[in-house]
């Protein structure tokens, strides 16, 4: 008997466009408070539907990446805050090791964490996962910055820990030893959240190329949201 060909999901289409549209961002096709094309052109351009255009480009609203104007278009969002200038600071202190290498090491570290927990997590560390994130989501709503920053380096730390390698987890701690302060001052959002839950949901279903790229969309929004600003506020210092 022939083995059932699984259709490709709209939920996988439109994942795939939000994944092109944020590297796009992240690779500075368009910079904060640039418009986008128009959404028929766009649509074209990157050989999708309409509606499954108008799906992304909702959803990286909703991150806070993209910014909807009625009558107007689609623009990156443009929204100058002192958090930037923290960033460049940060930059700075980190010497040879800047942002930008910083976000390139997560998304090649990071997605090989979650894609390797999904085959390895215990189920007790899975409970530990989601636990972490129902903890996160109360004070996010109460806006209680200080436990949030730990809750999400605990959410990052045991995702590597799943892996159960121990070459991988001492390379987690290097690499987090350089990203707790940016994980201190980045807001976490509902939006972010969202997006970390998607990890542990692919995480759960024990599918590793569900939460290797579910990891990845997390990191590439990180990077789309900051990293623009972090070198305009760079070169205006200059």
């Amino acid at each position: 008997m022939p083995k059932q060909i699984q259709p490709v999901h709209r939920r996988q289409i439109t994942k795939a466009t939000i994944d092109r549209l944020l590297s796009m961002i992240r690779e500075e096709y368009w910079l904060p408070g640039e418009r986008l094309p128009a959404q028929r052109e766009l649509a074209e351009a990157l050989g999708v539907g309409m509606s499954t255009l108008r799906e992304a480009l909702q959803s990286l609203q909703t991150m806070g990446i993209l910014e909807m104007r009625h009558g107007e278009g689609t623009f990156v969002t443009d929204q100058p805050n002192d958090m930037y200038d923290r960033l460049v600071e940060i930059s700075l202190a980190m010497g040879e090791t800047d942002l930008q290498m910083l976000f390139e090491a997560r998304e090649i570290l990071e997605t090989g964490f979650a894609f390797h927990a999904a085959n390895h997590a215990t189920e007790e560390q899975v409970d530990a996962l989601f636990d972490i994130l129902e903890k996160e989501r109360g004070v996010i709503d109460t806006d209680q910055r200080e436990s949030v920053h730990e809750l999400d380096l605990a959410f990052h730390h045991l995702v590597a820990e799943m892996t159960h390698n121990k070459f991988l987890t001492q390379i987690d701690d290097t690499l987090f030893n350089a990203l707790d302060e940016l994980i201190r001052i980045l807001p976490q959002t509902h939006e972010g959240w969202q997006l970390h839950y998607e990890v542990a949901r692919g995480i759960r279903n024990r599918d590793p190329f569900q939460a290797s790229e579910a990891m990845r969309t997390l990191i590439e929004a990180s990077a789309a949201r900051y990293l623009p600003y972090m070198t305009r506020h760079k070169e205006m210092k200059n």
